[in-house]
């Protein structure tokens, strides 16, 4: 069957470049399941994107669809016949449903009787009669925030559209889609180039937009961005720091990227690194040069839409852009310091945490209290950890942090220091936030650790107390990466804390605050967000490869613990237990010994050794008995060697003795035993959850 490359680019107002990539996608994914649905075979979908277009090119696209075969099954043969032999209506409709003759129909034979069957074979659409639609319907597809009209028309897309290309191999396929018809034009870059041009052929395409200074595929952009950006840095003598998800953004705004480096006055370098860096990066998205010892050079980079005949004066006009942002970054930090942080407490009354948990102050003191605990539990000094936390939001009220969000924290840690502060709690205040994104940095110092800590549970307690835990894609506290960061930190840190101590520490602190009425409180909110919190757990050790079987045998039995430090250690022993030798013969002694305790009913009682008539009862009963004083005692790395050295006692006793004896006592007795073994196996795990 004959194929050729299908082009399909819708020309934009400029795009937005949050947008752009996930609307390429999905555009690209709706498109590929359309063909596919529409049996047009083809080797690949493969989108491309700039700020003023979207394209996806289908790969040896066929002409025309397969013959296709319906079949259709009707009433039964014994309901469409009357007792003369006459069409019922069933039948009938039957029929007329398919635009036939009821004499027409076939018979389909089942092993629950006979049926009326439709059977057609039709020749395939042409493509060219069905793309249209299928382009149509992946577009409306597509999920957009906020869709734009424009026009006379109703029609509606993230932006305008100004062209509408369908081309196939050198062809152009007359449709209607979003309002316009379609044909072989496009328009190169807005500056560099001019005039409209053909794209045919479409297998060409890439090439022919790079004649006209358009790099359509945004991989290549990505790319040739970060090439640009490092060779300039290398040039200075520095080191690009390039953050990727400004890199992304960056390369979303251009269509033919020329990079280029400016300067400001090192005047400014007396401010925080951070704050200049905040203000390039969310402003002018910049990205700063770092000296081979790391620190922060007068020196900018940025990436611009086209190539200059002088860049010099583009050069010039960046920086003259960036150094009044600078000045005001200046300015905020210097005033900011006038002030004291301890003296900007009070002012958190007026700033609202949540409408129902009340103000930052009253969180503040909330966070004081639990850091101090936290900090006595580790041994470290619970003053340093209470003046920490209650400090750690002031720098809410700042003018700095009110320019720049993204600084809260780091610049309290600033101002603490300023203010003459000790410097563990500047450190911990600069750090509390931490980590801010999955997998992000952890706090480095204990102090800061504990103030995270506090800080984090404290939201979760709050918002799981007032009944509005995550729901779905709704999280606007975002409560699961505060409950994986809180717990990041016990792990990672190594801190011996018991999470279910400190989220009912957390319940009580609430519990403590009258002007805070909570709908759940006390244990059953402590259990509540502790369940969640170890559900959490299970996601994220599961994301990290771990097999999901393995963290439910640990839950599942007696060694499970809410010391994470310590559950993570035994988690990493029982999944190096799955490539022990005896492993697999111990996961299958238990699910027997469970199978056959399953119908078992009441309590076990003890076993009476006046009925122990096998000599392999007594064996396995007396390991069961020596190595049960150990389990409870022993490192639970040993407790696999332990159960692991009374299997051929098990094998044995299973292969010698009938449990289910026909004499009741008898059975019971044996029962008893494998009850004892069951508990003995959950003093480790519930091996019953493994798999092989």
């Amino acid at each position: 069957m004959p194929s050729e490359d299908l082009l399909i680019e819708i020309g934009t107002e400029e795009l937005p470049p949050r947008l752009l990539m996930t609307t390429a996608a999905s555009f690209s994914d709706r498109l590929s399941t359309a063909l596919e649905s529409a049996h047009l075979g083809n080797d690949s979908v493969v989108y491309y994107a700039t700020p003023r277009r979207l394209a996806v090119i289908v790969r040896n696209l066929v002409d025309t669809q397969p013959e296709q075969h319906e079949i259709r099954r009707g009433p039964a043969v014994a309901a469409a016949y009357d007792e003369d032999g006459q069409p019922t209506k069933a039948a009938l409709g039957f029929a007329r449903s398919c635009g036939v003759d009821v004499t027409q129909l076939g018979r389909l034979e089942t092993d629950k009787g006979q049926w009326l069957q439709y059977e057609a074979v039709r020749p395939g659409s042409p493509m060219t009669a069905l793309i249209g639609d299928l382009v149509n319907d992946a577009i409306s597809g597509v999920t957009i925030e906020r869709a734009m009209r424009w026009g006379s028309q109703r029609t509606e897309f993230i932006r305008p559209v100004q062209w509408v290309s369908l081309i196939y191999g050198s062809e152009v396929v007359e449709a209607e889609i979003l309002g316009l018809s379609t044909g072989d034009r496009s328009r190169g870059h807005r500056f560099m180039d001019s005039g409209v041009f053909s794209l045919a052929p479409a297998s060409s395409y890439l090439e022919t937009l790079r004649a006209h200074y358009v790099i359509a595929d945004p991989t290549e952009r990505r790319a040739t961005i970060e090439q640009q950006l490092q060779q300039i840095a290398n040039e200075l003598e520095g080191d690009v720091v390039i953050d990727p998800k400004l890199l992304d953004e960056v390369t979303a705004l251009v269509e033919w990227p020329v990079t280029l480096a400016g300067r400001f006055d090192s005047d400014f370098l007396s401010v925080p690194a951070e704050v200049l860096i905040s203000a390039m990066k969310k402003h002018q998205r910049y990205f700063h040069v770092e000296d081979r010892e790391g620190a922060l050079m007068p020196v900018f980079l940025f990436v611009a839409n086209l190539e200059s005949k002088h860049p010099q004066t583009v050069v010039a006009g960046n920086e003259r852009v960036i150094s009044p942002r600078l000045a005001d970054a200046r300015f905020f930090f210097q005033q900011d310091q006038k002030t004291s942080l301890s003296s900007r407490l009070t002012r958190l009354k007026k700033v609202v945490f949540q409408s129902e948990l009340g103000s930052y102050e009253a969180k503040a003191h909330r966070i004081a209290a639990f850091a101090a605990h936290i900090a006595k539990c580790l041994g470290h000094d619970p003053d340093l950890a209470h003046r920490a936390g209650l400090l750690c939001k002031c720098d809410l009220v700042t003018d700095m942090v009110d320019e720049f969000p993204d600084l809260q924290g780091v610049m309290g840690g600033y101002y603490a220091s300023s203010d003459g502060e000790s410097p563990e709690v500047a450190q911990a205040i600069a750090e509390h936030y931490l980590p801010v994104q999955s997998g992000g940095n952890l706090p480095e110092s204990l102090l800061g650790a504990c103030v995270s800590i506090a800080d984090k549970l404290d939201t979760l307690v709050g918002l799981f107390g007032i009944g509005q835990p995550p729901s779905g894609s709704r999280d606007p506290f975002a409560l699961r990466r505060q409950a994986l960061g809180a717990m990041r930190i016990c792990i990672e840190r190594r801190l011996r804390l018991d999470i279910r101590d400190l989220v009912t520490y957390a319940c009580q602190v609430f519990d403590d605050d009258t002007n805070i009425l909570l709908e759940v409180s006390g244990d059953e909110l402590a259990d509540t967000i502790l369940d969640y919190m170890i559900g959490r757990l299970e996601v994220a050790y599961t994301d990290r490869g771990m097999p999901v079987e393995v963290f439910r045998a640990l839950r599942g039995g007696k060694s499970f613990t809410t010391d994470l430090h310590a559950l993570d250690a035994r988690l990493s022993a029982l999944q190096s237990f799955q490539t022990h030798g005896s492993a697999r013969a111990v996961v299958a002694s238990n699910k027997r010994v469970t199978n056959i305790l399953r119908d078992s009913v009441g309590e076990p009682g003890s076993v009476d050794h006046n009925l122990l008539t096998e000599p392999a009862e007594l064996t396995l009963l007396s390991e069961i008995n020596r190595i049960s004083d150990h389990l409870g005692t022993s490192n639970y790395d040993d407790s696999f060697t332990l159960i692991a050295e009374i299997q051929p006692a098990i094998d044995q006793y299973f292969e010698v003795v009938m449990v289910m004896a026909e004499d009741s006592k008898l059975r019971e007795n044996r029962l008893s035993t494998l009850h004892h073994l069951k508990s003995l196996y959950l003093v480790v795990a519930d091996f019953a959850a493994l798999q092989w």
